[in-house]
């Protein structure tokens, strides 16, 4: 039986029977011959081993996927921690509410919010740039409400 080295830092292998390269049944599936009678129950046999190895193959994947999905996890709860961490590093932490507020004013329309209509569907088009920028983050929204002049 052909082994497959799982990890290399402990050797583990896996090992199942591999397809046999020219067996007497592949040339019986490309012709119209039968089985003999004797041939039948070292089919069977083998057939049953090659089950119980693709049993093996289907344990050791599920077994696999289950670490790579831990790993994954892993990951991403690593990943989400490293860009919270970066994110305190932003230079936009230091930038002053007031500059903040000033660029905001010059995004948002005189009233803060439009309406427009569409003459060919029929439809109703709604701007409003201040909801937009309140929902960004909550140092966004603080700036955008302690600013009435834009709502």
């Amino acid at each position: 039986m052909p082994r497959t080295l799982l990890c290399t830092k402990c050797y583990e292998e896996f090992s199942a029977s591999d397809v046999p390269p020219n067996s007497p049944s592949t040339d019986m599936l490309h012709s119209s011959r039968t089985p003999s009678e004797s041939d039948i129950p070292q089919m069977k046999q083998q057939l049953a081993e090659y089950l119980a190895d693709l049993a093996k193959y289907d344990a050791q994947l599920e077994e696999l996927m289950g670490i790579i999905a831990e790993l994954q996890q892993k990951r991403a709860d690593l990943k989400k921690y490293v860009d919270e961490q970066q994110s305190l590093l932003s230079s936009m932490r230091k930038f002053p509410s007031e500059i903040l507020g000033e660029i905001f004013s010059l995004c948002c329309s005189e009233y803060g919010l439009s309406v427009k209509r569409e003459k060919s569907l029929e439809l109703f088009q709604v701007n409003a740039p201040a909801l937009v920028l309140s929902q960004i983050c909550s140092r966004w929204r603080d700036v955008m409400i302690s600013l009435p002049s834009l709502w």
